[in-house]
């Protein structure tokens, strides 16, 4: 099974825009004829809330007298992958088979359309994937933005809760304002840890790092201005200050990489 996934030229999202708009030939079948007959030219799945992926399978049957070979197969949109037999894939009379279609969903909602482009010796098949995604409430859609650019809560409505009240602050009232939202939170989400109960020893360079870089890939926003972030270094140094004093006292001055963690925030 070959799994393909690219983008569209512009020459060809143009050529397909063409065919969406001519009429069809018949209910599951090409817009080329009578030659391949598909079980479906569009198919919609409704996907429940967390579900990261939606799967499809599209049937297709060489009706004509024929042998029909599939060349190429495209999709829309590099967040859907189409897996089918090695290409040339050929079609003698008469035969079966499937093209298996994933979508990923993470960071989407509302009505997702993906098109998939089967190029065949007998013509050019559009097959249309339809997924609608729930609407996230307020806190999930914040989650998604975070993880899909960690930065994003120093910026828009997020910022009223974690940019705008560092102003002027430093030390413990600082932590309250930047820290505590998120790490003392009464519903603290399950990755964003309790910085009370770290199972590792901390110092200074270890609080440092974090409040200035945080960790890509993570939930965990650099804080350092000069990252994108609100504080400047007085700021950091205040709250490094804060948290050495109150948060693990350190026990060693090696512990290592700090950033050795590969889910939720890191820490």
């Amino acid at each position: 099974m070959k799994t393909l996934s690219c983008e569209f030229s512009r020459p060809l999202l143009a050529s397909l825009m063409l065919l969406l708009l001519t009429p069809a030939t018949g209910l599951g079948q090409t817009t080329t004829g009578q030659s391949v007959v598909w079980d479906a030219m569009s198919k919609r799945y409704d996907a429940q809330k967390g579900e990261t992926n939606a799967l499809f399978t599209f049937g297709v049957t060489n009706i004509s007298p024929a042998e029909v070979v599939v060349n190429a197969v495209r999709t829309s949109c590099g967040c859907t992958i189409a897996k089918v037999p090695p290409l040339p894939w050929r079609l003698p009379p008469g035969a079966h088979g499937q093209i298996e279609v994933k979508v990923d969903l993470r960071g989407k909602f509302g009505l997702l359309s993906k098109i998939v482009s089967v190029d065949t010796s007998a013509g050019l098949s559009l097959l249309t994937v339809n997924v609608n995604i729930p609407q996230p409430d307020g806190r999930e859609l914040n989650r998604m933005l975070a993880q899909a650019d960690r930065q994003a809560v120093f910026r828009n409505d997020c910022a009223n809760c974690h940019a705008h009240p560092s102003a002027g602050k430093s030390g413990e009232p600082l932590f309250k304002a930047v820290c505590g939202i998120c790490h003392e939170a009464e519903h603290r989400a399950t990755m964003v840890p309790d910085l009370k109960t770290l199972k590792k020893p901390t110092d200074r360079n270890y609080w440092d790092n974090w409040m200035r870089y945080g960790k890509p890939g993570t939930l965990m926003p650099a804080f350092a201005k000069i990252a994108g972030g609100p504080l400047d270094d007085l700021q950091i140094e205040s709250l490094v200050t804060f948290l050495t004093d109150h948060f693990r006292p350190a026990r060693s001055s090696d512990f290592g990489d700090p950033f050795a963690e590969t889910s939720g925030s890191g820490l």
